[in-house]
């Protein structure tokens, strides 16, 4: 039975002062050693996170690599078909220009490739796999085409998007737009769009 507070001798209260200290010796333990296991557990975890960071750092390196390597080819694969074979639409060109920079420049772009005749002028831009905003970017091209070669400003203007793959709404936009697609078929260039416009 509990003694009641005015009953309690100075050795009660030794003792209650010793339980006392030794449950707060014993919380105290615990909590350096949560705190200890808390560190190791950061410390492990840290680790886990260095490892996969490097993971990802190294796959996104291969893909960023795999993903150069297509655009690469799919670029060389329509240069060189056209620079062997400079038609377009039934239009002979004289000039196949790879990679075009403008200088002086008025407005800083870069041409995936040009075809260029006395009236008409082709700007080609080459994709692996064309995604819908490809299509509206076209427009700024050409604008920044005639900026940068005020020369050719009054000559005919082909708008197109060249790549090895076609998503059906890449294919919807680019005929509401105008802007003519390239595909590979076979071992042959080839037009696919229909309603294409001139500026």
């Amino acid at each position: 039975m509990e003694k009641k507070h005015e009953n309690l001798t100075w050795d009660d209260i030794k003792a209650m002062y010793a339980e006392t200290d030794k449950r707060f010796k014993e919380t105290e333990r615990i909590v350096k050693e949560t705190s200890k296991s808390l560190k190791e557990t950061e410390r492990i975890l840290n680790e886990k996170f260095a490892r996969a960071e490097k993971m990802i750092e190294n796959t996104n390196k291969q893909i960023g690599g795999i993903s150069r390597s297509n655009g690469e080819f799919c670029e060389e694969y329509f240069i060189n078909s056209f620079k062997e074979n400079p038609t377009f639409m039934g239009e002979k060109y004289e000039r196949v220009i790879d990679y075009l920079k403008p200088d002086p420049v008025v407005i800083n772009d870069e041409y995936d490739l040009v075809l260029r005749n006395g009236s008409t002028v082709v700007l080609i831009e080459m994709k692996y796999k064309a995604n819908i905003e490809d299509v509206g970017k076209m427009f700024s091209k050409l604008h920044s085409y005639r900026a940068n070669y005020p020369m050719f400003k009054d000559y005919k203007a082909y708008l197109a998007l060249a790549s090895f793959r076609f998503p059906t709404k890449v294919r919807k936009r680019a005929d509401e737009e105008g802007v003519v697609l390239i595909e590979q078929r076979g071992d042959k260039i080839e037009v696919i769009s229909e309603n294409i416009k001139t500026w």
